[in-house]
């Protein structure tokens, strides 16, 4: 059994930051949750892009992302990866994929929610960002279920597989990847009338 340094612990996961320990199974890992694994299946190219953007992030290239290994709370197995992207320092993005055997069961509103509610602790954070594929219901419900109110947003997935080189031009496929972005905000609590 792998030994996972936690930083978040919930009732039925861990939040393990990536680093050189669990490396190998954080990139086995996203290579099959992630919404690209086909993808990644069809172009290597592409897979060992993003797999040398991951590595680069344990050697301190990336410093504009949190990465976390979402593992059992019991069982320490992978079941998961977590993200959050800090281009935008005051609006991170979340990007969060779960094992299709680990679905269902409620380990990736825990992951997002445990660090969340980290994240909206920091002054900086005003709101979070959440995309998900329109035809993704339980990530659209996970959003929602953690405040998230729906906002205008790009097609990112599409954009993202443009901006690597890949042709996304098929109306089938952009429809495919439509994206739905999220903004779950910091509740700030009100000041009380009476002082």
């Amino acid at each position: 059994m792998t030994e996972y340094k936690s930083i978040f612990c919930g009732e039925k996961v861990i939040l393990c930051p990536l680093e050189r320990t669990n490396l190998r199974d954080y990139l086995s890992t996203y290579k099959v949750a992630s919404p690209f694994s086909k993808v990644y299946g069809m172009m290597p190219d592409f897979w060992d892009m993003t797999s040398k953007n991951i590595q680069d992030y344990i050697v301190g290239e990336k410093h504009d992302r949190e990465r976390y290994l979402i593992a059992g709370f019991r069982s320490l197995q992978s079941y998961g990866y977590i993200e959050l992207d800090f281009s935008d320092p005051a609006l991170p993005g979340v990007d969060i994929a779960v094992l299709r055997e680990h679905r269902r069961k409620g380990y990736a509103y825990e992951a997002a929610r445990i660090l969340l509610e980290n994240v909206l602790e920091r002054e900086s954070v005003m709101c979070v960002v959440w995309n998900a594929f329109s035809s993704n219901k339980a990530s659209c419900r996970i959003a929602e279920k953690l405040g998230g109110t729906v906002v205008e947003g790009k097609n990112l997935m599409a954009e993202t597989m443009r901006e690597a080189g890949l042709k996304v031009e098929s109306l089938d496929v952009v429809e495919t990847l439509r994206t739905i972005s999220y903004e779950i905000r910091k509740v700030i609590p009100c000041a009380d009338a009476k002082g």
